[in-house]
């Protein structure tokens, strides 16, 4: 089979697939046949530039520029009676950058909360209640925790921590001084 043959047959499998679909197998492969944890950013956001490309052709309509800003949820509590506060657990761990940071959240949230799947949205409020500055982006921010092999972002509604990121929040945190 040619290179040419190889990459139809890849475009033909990904066809059915949606994003967080492609991300993942992309991811696996990545993996699998170069040795990296994840897709290097620049081939995933050129694979997204052309997807919305296509979906523009396909619909001739565009899709939105603005970026959908993450909301606070009022009715996550995040000091469960019986468990340590979010703000507590937050203050115990010390993380000192916004990756660590949304790493010790989304490790709260399903750890200690139980919570069966934890949103950008969920992120957001936990830094909110932690008073942590918030970053412009995010999302961004927790897609380079994913880079860094701490989380799984390819699910924007489903963030999961990686067992490396496990092991930041058990074991790094807080960091020891030398």
């Amino acid at each position: 089979m040619s290179e040419i043959d190889a990459m139809k047959n890849v475009e033909t499998a990904f066809e059915p697939l949606n994003e967080a679909e492609i991300k993942r197998v992309l991811d696996w492969a990545c993996a699998r046949y170069l040795g990296i944890s994840a897709a290097a950013p620049a081939v995933v956001q050129e694979t997204q530039d052309q997807r919305g490309s296509d979906a523009k052709r396909k619909t001739g309509k565009k899709k939105p520029k603005g970026k959908v800003l993450p909301k606070q949820i009022k009715d996550l509590n995040l000091k469960p009676q019986g468990k340590k506060s979010g703000q507590d657990f937050a203050l115990e761990k010390k993380p000192t950058n916004a990756m660590h940071k949304g790493v010790v959240a989304v490790y709260y949230l399903r750890d200690v909360l139980g919570l069966p799947a934890i949103s950008v949205d969920h992120v957001f409020t936990f830094f909110k209640n932690a008073t942590w500055k918030i970053p412009a982006d995010l999302f961004n921010t927790l897609q380079q925790a994913g880079s860094a092999g701490w989380l799984d972002t390819a699910d924007s509604q489903n963030i999961i921590i990686t067992p490396i990121g496990e092991n930041l929040v058990e074991h790094d945190l807080p960091k020891q001084g030398k």
